[in-house]
């Protein structure tokens, strides 16, 4: 399936993902509205090749899908999409290829210049930002022959989406007080009511304790622990050159040189307005139980009629504590229950990345021999940094409302509290119903910053031989190698520098990222204790009176339809003023310094991987005649060897207090460990076409392939941090995978498509994907020798599954109704639909261990429908791109394991062209999402978590050619 530049500038896209949506199978994956990845026939999208004249798309984030919004559609030729696969297509596309191809200058007739400019409204934002995009180019630059072609596109848009959000699903403590099981444990069978765990026992009082723990806890039910509102604004700066360079030395050899420049400037803000209810202390709870067998104790439950809990153990109502709670020690306290439960954070990101693609080769025909050359590199770079200011207060008894159509959660507090207000978090005279003071903990401050970064470079020599046999038209042959560098440096701090000797600890080096905290005292007779700051009340309300603003642009929530009236429109959000922080904190560390190096010593990576492939093929190229009928086809074989060396390093972090009651995060231990891989495919392939009449056509394909994990996913990182801060804390471990094996599939196709004229096409097609292997991250495991020395640990890593089978039907239409009178004869209409099943997925809902009949971005039904004219001085299009809910995340390790689904989104575009080719002008209108669709995320109907708008973009804009 093939997109040309004409086609793409009728489109109401401005970049490629959103022009590959039109194409049957497509599946869009959609960030702030724009089109950002694609799944192909319902394969997630680090499973489909992508390249861009021939290289790999460059991503500096640890994964092998880019981002298609560097990619402007004005830059591009053509666009085609290999959803079956032959052996002299690169690996690496379960789903397909998508190949994406630049204009070179000596495709030009004759010397071009074009101008386009427009400018893009958001109704969220409500602001007006320019794009504009330069063609120069000519095929006889200096002398016949040389050909020089320059394009060039800027733009610069401010999107935001409004987040309504119940986040961090988990089930803490009985709230219905039932004795029905929310998720039973068969290590507990025996165990049928909240009180019978007292009987479990053990062998000590604490192992008592969490094995009772572990028998109530079936009859937890699940709760959102951080219900809140968010708002993230999205400022985005993007040059995107393309250059070419062609001389034709002879009429048989064709050179060319080529330098594309992505540059991406993003500023984003993201404001949340939240209740941290991640802990029974910030509910009302009864009494424990008496304690059980061995001692044990018990976890209170929840005070009857402070919550309502539907039949399936949701709570959808509950009303928090009235009070403060010590979770710490009389020396040290920590106050959980109503302080602090309510907060307003600001976190800014900057992102700074840059992608480059730089290529050479040569086309030369020798007598019947053509062969190709390609030589590239290519990179992608990012140096990213956050920054973040909080504020918190304490409320007794606020109600949590989602029992709306939507599941929303609306706020309900029991004295006045103006979200839009910031003097609500310096506040020092609020109390409980106890009449103890909720005194604020005062801000919370963070800096991380980080830079990753990726490369490929590229050799590649293709040979076509034409045989001048009856039968066997055409041999390919070719090689291809690669080398990819995965590098992430993400604060750093693992290095050690001086061993523990005796009482004296080891010291390791300094660490880029800063976090402080901050204890509002009457006097202040220090200023900093560690990375714990001291502000008097005068000092933290002056900081947060010239620390803060309000959200901006349209009301919150307001394009998001059915959204509660009793929801806020506006927030008091922190802002980040530099100057003002500095009188109080210490802000010399907030930038880049130690990133790379600290310490006089180069820091250790988070993550480098290193990976080579070697690639061979053979290919013959056949044409005969099959009872009067035209067979052609290919049958080829691919030889792939890959060799991955990652490095990681295990670490082991404690927050801790200091003897003088200030806080500290530190590395207790750490080591760096390369491990290595490498495996063999052979990947046979066999296409055929068979012309059963002229306008009828039969297509076939079968082949298998091979697709790697995510780089990040196989280094053999682990990270631990032991909060001893908060007592009873977890520690919490994530690491990768460096044993991984590929994706690797087995898939066929059949596809028959009629061409009853030229202007008509109508096809059906089948096709199964049998996925061997492929990987579910945030799986919990035990025992693992990460770093095979016999050292096991219980870790949260990436897994391969057991399989998988995929089918579906795909079916396409389109014509121009030319057969009608005029001016009518311009009409036209196309459309497609896809039905795609997992037939077997071999996947397990590790919230609750029922089987997943879903399978990762598979969409069920997937359709496209688009009417157009074209004829004259107008050319108008109205498209609507639909696909139906999918499956996003396996096991979200921060919703207690539960898969994630997104809610079917279908948007409607449009765009008017009025052409006036004599003055070598045209005038343009567009608008994106004109239904204004909104995206919802979801674990079941009564569990939502995310709902947000991204707006509706409207643009104008002209365009002059000469």
């Amino acid at each position: 399936m093939s997109i040309v530049a004409d086609d793409i500038a009728s489109f109401p896209d401005k970049n490629v993902g959103d022009s590959l949506a039109r194409i049957t199978g497509v599946q869009l994956s959609r960030d702030f509205g724009e089109g950002v990845k694609v799944s192909i026939r319902g394969v997630e999208p680090d499973l489909n090749r992508v390249e861009i004249n021939g290289v790999s798309q460059m991503s500096a984030t640890g994964e092998r899908s880019g981002d298609f919004r560097e990619l402007a559609t004005e830059l591009v030729k053509s666009i085609d999409v290999y959803k079956g696969y032959s052996a002299n297509l690169t690996e690496g596309g379960l789903g397909g290829t998508v190949s994406i191809e630049t204009r070179r200058p000596l495709d030009l007739a004759k010397p071009l210049a074009t101008l386009v400019a427009s400018a893009q409204h958001l109704d969220t934002t409500e602001d007006w930002r320019p794009r504009v995009t330069l063609v120069l180019g000519t095929p006889h630059f200096l002398l016949d022959g040389l050909g020089v072609l320059a394009n060039v596109t800027y733009d610069d848009k401010t999107t935001r989406q409004d987040y309504i959000s119940n986040t961090n699903w988990q089930r803490i403590a009985d709230f219905d007080r039932s004795d029905q099981k929310t998720v039973a444990d068969p290590n507990y069978a025996n165990f049928n009511t909240y009180a019978s765990c007292a009987g479990v026992g053990g062998a000590t009082t604490a192992a008592a304790t969490a094995r009772r723990l572990a028998c109530e806890t079936q009859f937890f039910d699940w709760v959102p622990t951080v219900p809140r509102y968010r708002n993230w604004v999205r400022r985005d700066k993007r040059i995107s050159a393309d250059f070419q360079l062609q001389y034709e030395f002879a009429r048989n050899f064709r050179a060319f040189a080529s330098a594309q420049i992505n540059n991406r400037d993003q500023n984003l803000q993201d404001a949340n307005y939240s209740l941290d209810t991640s802990r029974f202390e910030r509910f009302n709870y009864d009494a424990p139980l008496a304690a059980g067998l061995n001692g044990a104790t018990s976890r209170p439950q929840i005070t009857a009629g402070t919550a309502t809990v539907g039949a399936d153990h949701v709570v959808t109502s509950f009303r928090t504590a009235d009070n403060s709670v010590n979770i710490g020690t009389a020396a040290n306290p920590v106050y959980n229950g109503a302080s602090n439960i309510l907060s307003v954070q600001r976190r800014n990101f900057s992102y700074d990345q840059k992608s480059k693609y730089y290529t050479t080769g040569f086309n030369w025909d020798i007598d019947r021999l053509n062969l190709k050359f390609l030589a590239s590199r290519a990179t992608g770079k990012t140096i990213q940094e956050t920054n973040l200011l909080a504020y918190a207060t304490g409320v007794s008894g606020v109600t949590v409302d989602r029992r709306n159509d939507q599941g929303i959660p609306v706020f309900n507090f029991p004295t006045s509290v103006n979200p839009a207000d910031p003097s609500i978090y310096t506040d020092f005279t609020r109390r409980g119903a106890n009449g103890q003071l909720l005194i604020p903990s005062g801000p919370t401050l963070q800096y991380r910053p980080g830079q990753l970064e990726n490369s490929e470079n590229q050799l590649k020599l293709d040979a076509d031989w034409d045989t001048g046999l009856p039968f066997l038209k055409t041999l390919q042959y070719g090689a291809q190698l690669r080398w990819l560098e995965f590098l992430n440096y993400m604060g750093g701090g693992s290095r050690l520098i001086t061993p523990a000797v005796g009482s004296t600890p080891a010291k390791y080096q300094s660490s880029a990222n800063v976090s402080f905290t901050t204890n509002i005292v009457n006097n202040v007779t220090t200023r900093r204790n560690g990375n714990t700051f001291f502000l008097t009340p005068a000092e933290y309300v002056a900081l947060v009176n010239g620390n803060s603003t309000q959200t901006g642009g349209a009301p919150l929530f307001s394009g998001l339809q059915g959204a509660p009236s009793s929801i806020p429109s506006r927030l008091a959000i922190p802002e980040f003023n530099s100057q003002a922080l500095s009188q109080y904190y210490d802000l010399s560390g907030f930038d880049q310094d130690l990133v790379l190096s600290a310490d006089g010593l180069p820091q250790i990576p988070n993550a480098r991987i290193k990976e080579t492939v070697a690639a061979g093929y053979l290919q013959a190229d056949m044409e005969t005649q099959v009872l009067g009928m035209r067979l052609s086809g290919n049958a080829g074989v691919r030889y792939v060897y890959t060799r991955d060396t990652g490095t990681g390093t295990n670490i082991s972090r404690v927050t801790r207090r200091t003897a003088t009651g200030g806080t500290e995060t530190v590395v207790l231990a750490a080591q760096e460990l390369s491990l290595s891989t490498n495996y063999v495919d052979i990947l046979p392939t066999f296409n055929a076409l068979l012309e059963i009449t002229p306008d009828l056509v039969l297509r076939g394909n079968w082949a298998k392939n091979v697709a790697r994990p995510r780089p990040l996913s196989l280094v053999p990182n682990i990270n631990c941090l032991d909060d001893q801060t908060v007592s009873s804390a977890d520690d919490v471990c994530s690491a990768g995978n460096p044993d991984l094996k590929p994706y690797r599939v087995s898939q066929w196709e059949a596809n028959l498509a009629w061409y009853p004229n030229k202007d008509t096409m109508v096809s059906l097609g089948y096709y199964k994907k049998d996925i061997s292997s492929f990987v579910i991250e945030n799986i919990t495991r035990s025992g693992v020798d990460l770093f095979r020395d016999g050292i096991t640990y219980t870790v949260r890593q990436p897994v391969n599954g057991q399989g998988a089978l995929l089918d579906g039907i795909e079916a396409t239409a389109q014509t121009a109704f030319t057969f009608l009178p005029q001016p009518f004869d311009g009409f036209g209409a196309s459309g497609n639909v896809t039905f795609a099943r997992a037939i077997r997925t071999n996947l397990i809902n590790n919230a609750t261990n029922a089987a997943l009949t879903e399978y990762p971005g598979l969409s069920k039904w997937t359709w496209n429908a688009s009417m157009f004219y074209d004829k004259g001085w107008l050319n108008a299009r109205l498209s609507y791109n639909y696909r139906s809910d999918w499956l996003d995340t396996v096991a979200s390790a921060t919703n207690g394991n539960n898969p994630l689904y997104r809610k079917g989104e279908g948007y409607l575009d449009a765009k008017v062209v009025f052409r006036f080719p004599q003055w070598h002008y045209q005038v343009f209108m567009e608008m994106q999402n004109i239904g204004k669709e909104y995206s919802e995320l979801y674990i079941n109907k009564s569990m939502p978590l995310d709902l947000y708008y991204p707006g509706q973009r409207f643009f104008a804009g002209f365009q002059l050619k000469f």
